[in-house]
């Protein structure tokens, strides 16, 4: 397969009306405002994440490889796009809008720090620990049957990206194999630089869940709770294995088993997409 076909760059156009459900997740606020909370980071770490590879091609000399770090930077500029325009109307629509706008100035203000102070090991440490993370998750969400739980367009918008976490599964590791290489390194601060993301994710969370006890409320019953703890139950015996598998020393993304009914997603979104190149 060619790079243009194993990374294509599909650009959508996903609407986000002012009546949109954030409890998107059937029964279930939390979690609903937990991934909704994650994405409001999204437009930040994503350039940050593209300032990285940008800033080590000029060390890459394999042309595949830079050429599948061109395509990982024109995917993760169409992500974050896309999560700017739902963080535009989640901050309008919710009650805790002026608590997010006032984190994102703050993870804003991080990782626009970290392209400028922290060394390239870092960084590239960052994104190999955050995109192996993503690519684990979203092999469970797919393999548990996460999206039969959700509501559109939220659902298309996470299928869509996690879709692409899988496609450019290999480039942040091929990148800092190729510039640093120091295994010990990569899976320690993988560890924490992990624990950061998930710190942010629950900031962000906590701040919508605080600003809408309605919603919490609303599904407070036995029933829901027996069905979320299910739900939980399956995620984690499905995730938590795929995560671990990514600090061993013979963890190697391209050979990673893809979830079924990838492929068959991967093309539904390139028909609906509105180009792809």
């Amino acid at each position: 397969m060619n790079v243009a076909e194993a990374i294509p760059v599909r650009r959508m156009d996903f609407e986000f009306p002012d009546d949109l459900d954030l409890v998107f997740i059937e029964g279930d606020p939390a979690m609903s405002y937990f991934f909704v909370g994650a994405w409001m980071m999204l437009p930040y770490l994503e350039p940050f994440l593209i300032r990285t590879i940008q800033a080590a091609m000029p060390e890459i000399r394999d042309e595949r490889l830079r050429e599948e770090m061109k395509r990982f930077c024109a995917q993760e500029g169409q992500h974050f796009r896309q999560h700017a325009r739902l963080n535009e109307v989640v901050r309008r629509i919710h009650p805790s809008g002026p608590a997010l706008a006032e984190l994102e100035k703050e993870v804003a203000a991080e990782f626009t720090a970290w392209s400028a102070e922290k060394p390239l090991k870092f960084n590239l440490a960052y994104g190999e620990g955050f995109e192996s993370m993503t690519c684990a998750g979203a092999r469970t969400q797919i393999r548990t049957g996460m999206f039969g739980w959700m509501k559109e367009p939220i659902r298309s918008l996470m299928y869509w990206h996690i879709l692409e976490e899988i496609e450019h599964r290999t480039v942040c590791f091929d990148v800092y194999e190729a510039v640093v290489g120091d295994y010990a390194y990569r899976t320690r601060m993988s560890v924490w630089f992990q624990k950061h993301y998930y710190a942010w994710c629950r900031r962000f969370a906590a701040a919508m869940i605080a600003a809408d006890p309605q919603a919490i409320a609303r599904y407070d019953t036995p029933e829901w709770a027996a069905v979320r703890k299910r739900r939980m139950r399956a995620y984690r015996a499905d995730y938590l294995p795929r995560l671990i598998g990514t600090f061993m020393p013979w963890y190697d993304p391209a050979k990673v088993r893809l979830p079924p009914g990838f492929e068959a997603a991967r093309a539904d979104f390139t028909a609906r997409a509105a180009s792809v190149q």
